[in-house]
């Protein structure tokens, strides 16, 4: 995740995007502590506990201040740990013990392990080796699918930021070689295929992007509910496929490139391709890293099927209870440290400062508050959650169909995070949706993954996500191509969850209320 201030995002916004940015943060810095006061001066609603609206105050304040950045949103979550103690919700221990939460750790192993592949060049030589394939043949199609496809493969295990970063710069070198025309739209195409593909991807694992592990570890905590490496990938490789499929769709009919009957040469990327060599020791090792971290992530789930007993066999325990996903994060992220690629001068695969540059701060700060929030805002003493499951009992009642309350949590998902982070758009919805699934009947986990995945659904704006951000940076796609575009994509995105992706959350993941 890339956290930037609006200086830095500056160069890539226009003068009129930048004045609306200095008022949404201007407003988003009164707003926030002014609604917080607001709460606490308030007399108690109803079955809500004094404790309880100071809670519901700083989670105004926080989700406001996510919404709209005055300071960057890793900061805030910070802050909202430090108001939840000052206010009397969480001791110390309490609130800050959530940084070392299992789903911290395993992305620290994560980063860890993804860090190694790009250290060592290994994303860019696939992504090249993607590019010269066969099956391109010179087709201007087959290009903008691998251009889609690629980034979906690659982000399913690697930073959405850093596959986008490596495509984006194949794709620079690309459109140099070949001169796309303006009139065209075919670079707009290939530009936003990349972005769009990466955000595809990032679904279909839990490792692909932080809001599905922000998801998993708030089941977790709450429920002590499992998800599963498999288990999630049955639910998001899926959606990312229809999700691509709907992407080409708009692509063809929406955006309408024009191709003219020319074939597209490949000697730019075989040169690129030559001028990386043979595959090299560290590339070998960081993509065997990257394959038994998986083996193990996915473990618990496929050694039972191998066995008599299923999940009662002791193995099978055994696995459950000690292979935790983080512990195998560690396990192979330390692996690293010790496996050399030159024994001689003592280098290793990985060195600590390569590890911390690959670490993402801002998104384990993220991860903590978000846990926090989520867990107090359900917390039945403070009376929270039933205040929220009465305020949308008209959407769902226990027995109902539960359509009009998915559809609202999906709808509005989809459209705030395509106006702020994903991150910081599943936190605040996931919040909601613990205190509200179970008071309504309604499968939470389900709900949550769903939800998850639609935080994913941001293609509208260049500020919606990263990818978006460094595909429009780099001056090949105009904004209102993607508005338009994009809102078309998350309007089947959404069809998508609602026909088919809760449906089958709440296959894979039974619910036994």
């Amino acid at each position: 995740m890339s956290w930037k201030d609006l200086a830095e995002m500056a160069p890539m916004l226009s003068e009129a995007e930048i004045r609306f940015e200095k008022k949404r943060r201007l407003a988003g810095l009164v707003l926030g502590p002014f609604l917080f006061v607001l709460v606490l001066l308030s007399p108690p609603l109803n079955q809500v506990t004094p404790v309880g609206m100071r809670t519901l105050g700083i989670f105004l304040w926080t989700v406001v201040w996510w919404v709209t950045e005055p300071i960057p949103i890793p900061v805030t979550s910070l802050f909202s740990l430090a108001l939840l103690v000052l206010c009397g919700v969480l001791t110390v221990e309490g609130a800050f013990g959530y940084w070392a939460n299992w789903v911290n750790i395993f992305f620290i192993g994560a980063f860890i392990i993804a860090h190694a592949m790009t250290v060592h060049g290994l994303p860019r030589r696939l992504a090249y080796r993607m590019m010269a394939s066969r099956f391109l043949g010179g087709n201007p199609w087959r290009l903008l699918l691998v251009f889609g496809i690629g980034p979906a493969l690659l982000s399913a295990v690697l930073s959405n930021v850093a596959t986008t970063l490596i495509f984006v710069a194949i794709a620079l070198g690309v459109s140099e070689t070949l001169q796309f025309p303006p009139e065209g739209r075919f670079g707009e195409a290939l530009f936003i295929s990349i972005a769009w593909g990466a955000g595809m991807g990032g679904i279909i694992t839990p490792v692909g992007t932080p809001p599905n592990s922000i998801v998993i570890g708030m089941i977790s905590r709450q429920f002590g509910y499992r998800v599963g490496f498999l288990q999630w990938t049955l639910v998001g490789l899926p959606i990312a496929i229809l999700g691509l499929l709907a992407m080409y769709l708009v692509i063809r009919y929406v955006i309408r490139p024009q191709l003219g009957g020319w074939k597209i040469s490949t000697t730019f990327v075989q040169e690129e391709l030559g001028k990386l060599g043979p595959l090299n020791r560290g590339e070998k090792i960081a993509a065997g890293a990257l394959v038994c971290a998986i083996v193990l992530w996915a473990a618990p789930d496929m050694v039972p099927l191998f066995l008599a007993g299923g999940r009662t066999h002791p193995a099978s325990v055994w696995l459950a209870r000690h292979l935790d996903w983080s512990v195998s994060a560690i396990l192979v992220a330390t692996s690293l440290f010790l496996i050399p690629v030159d024994w001689k001068n003592r280098k290793f695969v990985m060195t600590w400062g390569e590890a911390v540059q690959g670490i993402d701060w801002g998104t384990l700060s993220l991860i903590a508050s978000a846990l926090a929030l989520g867990n107090v805002i359900a917390d039945r003493k403070l009376g929270l959650g039933e205040f929220f499951a009465q305020s949308l009992s008209s959407l769902a009642t226990p027995g109902s169909s539960h359509v009009l309350l998915i559809a609202a949590f999906v709808a509005f998902t989809i459209f705030l995070t395509n106006l702020a982070s994903n991150n910081a758009v599943v936190s605040m919805v996931g919040a909601l949706v613990l205190a509200v699934a179970p008071a309504t009947g309604v499968n939470p986990v389900a709900l949550m993954v769903t939800v998850g995945v639609a935080s994913s659904m941001a293609f509208s704006l260049p500020i919606s996500t990263p990818p978006n951000a460094i595909v429009f940076g780099s001056g090949q796609v105009r904004s209102s191509t993607m508005a338009q575009s994009g809102l078309v994509l998350s309007a089947f995105c959404t069809a998508i969850l609602l026909l088919i992706g809760f449906e089958l959350a709440n296959w894979v993941f039974p619910w036994p209320g």
